[in-house]
């Protein structure tokens, strides 16, 4: 791993802004990061490496790089990283499974011109997301001390935001930039 680079970036409704270029060495790789952004969902990806890593970078969390593929790096010392694998392996990736079924089922459905099976797929689509919505909202209201609750509200904000999530949240988050940013959206800034 000696010398290649590794991005940090961050993670956004899918979309992704550069935080970080690193050149790895041999030993530990210190971040310092502005207090009010940590804990925060990250992508990682190594150059000459095939995947990526999906974690929650907060203060002493360690990960130990697999050599062959990023995506199964194990992430440690981190409660926000065993929060989202738990909302990941449990909410998220079954619903996403879901969606492709359903999106591949209506693409189908539109190369034989079958109107009703499109929209039967695309009754399913609707359902789960909607299922997803009520799943995530449940996740973050049994968790309304956590970091990983604080970015799902985040990004799904306009979805939740009529359910007054925002304060239920602890308000030990509120040393948080995201915490400040919602706040702001929830008075109608």
């Amino acid at each position: 791993m000696k010398g290649r680079k590794a991005i940090l970036l961050t993670r956004e409704k899918g979309f992704a802004a550069t935080v970080h270029s690193i050149k790895l060495g041999q030993d530990s790789i210190n971040l310092l990061m502005e207090k009010d952004l940590v804990p925060n969902l990250y992508q990682m990806q190594v150059s000459q490496l095939k995947g990526q890593l999906f974690f929650f970078l907060e203060n002493g969390v360690k990960i130990q790089l697999d050599t062959t593929d990023i995506s199964r790096s194990v992430v440690s010392n981190s409660r926000s990283n065993e929060e989202w694998r738990d909302y990941w392996n449990n909410i998220q990736k079954p619903s996403d499974d879901r969606l492709l079924i359903y999106t591949a089922g209506e693409g189908r459905a539109r190369n034989r011109s079958q109107a009703d099976s499109i929209d039967y797929w695309r009754g399913l689509q609707a359902l789960e997301r909607l299922d997803l919505q009520t799943k995530t909202s449940t996740f973050i209201q049994s968790n309304l001390s956590s970091f990983v609750s604080l970015y799902l509200l985040k990004i799904n904000w306009y979805a939740l935001k009529s359910q007054g999530l925002f304060e239920k949240l602890n308000p030990a988050l509120a040393r948080h930039r995201t915490y400040k940013f919602l706040k702001e959206k929830s008075r109608g800034n």
